[in-house]
């Protein structure tokens, strides 16, 4: 069986030297991809480095995003964010062809994806428009997003805290929409914080209680094993969600920093032309 995998390796290998992109390579690391960053990271490197064959590629995403568990999805579109800010300065094929295909692929998480998927494939959306990753097509496709999902309520009937139609260069309605994205982000982030603390706790204890020899660990059983599995199982999943909330607030930051700067300089105007004023009025007066 070892053999049989060996070979497997050294064919992609080869294939991969030689330029040569196979579909089906494609199918069996999807089926493969979580939410890790060294999991998306080097399928995305893989992609990019077939860009010239970035048609079949997106159209292999495509037909395996609606192939995968609900729970996968949003490993993929993890990954086409991957792909698309990364090969933007190696052309523009990615781009062309994602926003063919991510459209239905985002509507389908919003509408039929829990509430963390929901709040991250609205926070990608957000991001591409605000880095401009499709160009005048982010405000289309946002737009396109508010036509299939409902504006004011989830499918829970659960007033939505986000506001899809946001005015171009409206500094307060940018501000309100990223606080209201932190806020759906964010709403169980204390929960999130004290599952981390527990499972950093929990790996620092297995490794106290082995000595950091992870292969003492191994050969004084099982449990030391399975229960650094499950830490970094949930470690995983909490660096996940905490780079959106991450993500978020920083958006919010930037924009509050913005008006900042923006109202210091008005606010530096009004002040000369009052000291103008106050100047003639005082000389008029006497």
């Amino acid at each position: 069986m070892w053999l049989v995998e060996l070979l497997g390796c050294l064919k992609e290998k080869v294939q991969t030297m030689n330029g040569t992109f196979n579909g089906q390579i494609l199918v069996e690391k999807l089926a493969k991809l979580n939410n890790s960053q060294q999991s998306i990271e080097t399928l995305s490197h893989w992609c990019i480095f077939h860009r010239k064959k970035a048609k079949q590629v997106v159209e292999t995403w495509d037909r395996q995003f609606h192939c995968s568990p609900q729970e996968q999805r949003m490993s993929f579109l993890y990954l086409a964010n991957d792909i698309l800010q990364n090969s933007r300065r190696k052309g523009s094929e990615f781009v062309d062809e994602f926003q063919k295909v991510l459209p239905d692929a985002l509507s389908d998480v919003i509408e039929n994806g829990d509430e963390f998927g929901r709040s991250a494939a609205l926070l990608l959306i957000d991001i591409w428009e605000e880095r401009k990753v499709f160009g005048c097509r982010g405000q289309i496709l946002k737009e396109e997003l508010v036509g299939r999902t409902p504006e004011n309520s989830n499918r829970n009937g659960k007033s939505s805290c986000f506001k899809l139609k946001q005015s171009v260069g409206d500094t307060l309605e940018k501000i309100s929409s990223s606080y209201q994205i932190v806020c759906d982000v964010s709403r169980d982030e204390e929960t999130l914080l004290s599952k981390c603390r527990t499972a950093v706790s929990g790996v620092e204890k297995v490794d106290k209680e082995i000595g950091g020899n992870y292969n003492s660990g191994k050969r004084n059983g099982s449990r030391f094993v399975d229960e650094l599995r499950g830490q970094h199982s949930i470690l995983r999943e909490c660096i996940e969600q905490l780079r959106l909330v991450e993500s978020s607030r920083s958006d919010l930051v930037s924009h509050l920093r913005d008006a900042l700067q923006e109202q210091e300089f008005k606010l530096d105007q009004v002040r000369k032309q009052l000291k103008v004023a106050q100047s003639q009025y005082e000389q008029a007066d006497k």
